[in-house]
């Protein structure tokens, strides 16, 4: 672990040296973006050195692509494709390294929602039992049945027992890095509750319960989509695909001699066309069912 970290600190070390100048304005709006999407996925590196180290990834493929279409000329690759590569792996890797961090803290947005009713009703139970907010965090924080919640949770702890930040300073912070929408305006709300100088049981309590019905009108719409989804499968993915086979297996059979098109449009449909079908409203009702949206 400790080799592979040292390999990494190198390459970012290198790719900064290489581009430096490029990032001459430290404060520019472009950068300051790619630091949050980092600080939201957890990777702990600035946007400098990630910057850097995707440019510096993107002139590596270039030059080794560039390499490549040279050898083409004297064997028996097609020079012409391997050139039209080159800007394409150029940007495939540019455009993966800087999708990578947004892809990453979309996905723990995603799980930090999917544990938040559970982690809402459990500091609901805490403030109901008018235990102070930072004891609820650290509570939190320890309870690692809340997945994402907890690591959330151990941030504002973190800021609060070792950096001696008071609570609502450090709930502030970790708000402004969290990648889920929800868990921030659950922070915030509980922040300007405390300024205004209101008492944040109320606070908890009302938060959870509206939270839960949003919750519960979610999933609803969300057994709808999945059942027009599966209906919608039945008839195009099962039902349209064995008419169509049995049609044209019978209308051969009459016919007294199938034809080698209608042999080949069969083979052609039943194990080209049909496994994409599937697998396309495979994913589709896996997206929708995974995916639960609190508005």
């Amino acid at each position: 672990m400790s080799s592979q970290r040292g390999v990494r600190d190198r390459y970012f070390g290198i790719s900064l040296r290489l581009f430096k100048r490029v990032f001459k304005d430290e404060g520019s709006a472009f950068l300051d973006n790619v630091q949050l999407e980092l600080d939201r996925a957890e990777i702990t590196i600035s946007s400098e050195a990630y910057v850097s180290g995707v440019l510096f990834a993107s002139l590596i493929a270039g030059i080794l692509f560039t390499l490549l279409t040279a050898l083409s000329y004297f064997s028996s690759l097609h020079s012409l494709l391997v050139a039209v590569s080159i800007p394409i792996s150029v940007l495939v890797v540019t455009g993966t390294g800087f999708a990578y961090p947004r892809t990453k803290s979309s996905r723990r947005g995603k799980e930090i929602d999917g544990n938040l009713g559970s982690a809402f009703a459990f500091i609901s139970a805490m403030a109901s039992a008018d235990v102070p907010i930072n004891a609820i965090m650290i509570k939190l924080s320890k309870m690692k049945e809340y997945g994402t919640v907890s690591e959330e949770a151990t941030k504002i702890a973190n800021r609060t027992e070792f950096l001696g930040m008071d609570v609502f300073t450090a709930m502030q912070e970790v708000a402004k890095t969290s990648p889920s929408i929800e868990w921030q305006k659950f922070l915030q709300g509980a922040v300007a509750t405390s300024t205004a100088g209101a008492r944040l049981k109320p606070y908890f309590v009302n938060r959870v319960t509206d939270y839960q019905s949003r919750l519960r009108v979610s999933l609803r719409k969300n057994a709808e989509s999945v059942s027009v989804f599966a209906e919608t499968y039945v008839t195009i993915g099962v039902a349209l695909p064995l008419f169509l086979i049995v049609i044209l297996a019978v209308m051969s059979v009459v016919a007294s001699n199938a034809s080698g098109t209608t042999i080949s449009f069969l083979m052609f449909f039943s194990f080209l066309v049909l496994p994409v079908i599937i697998i396309v409203f495979v994913l589709l009702i896996s997206s929708v069912n995974k995916e639960v949206r609190i508005s």
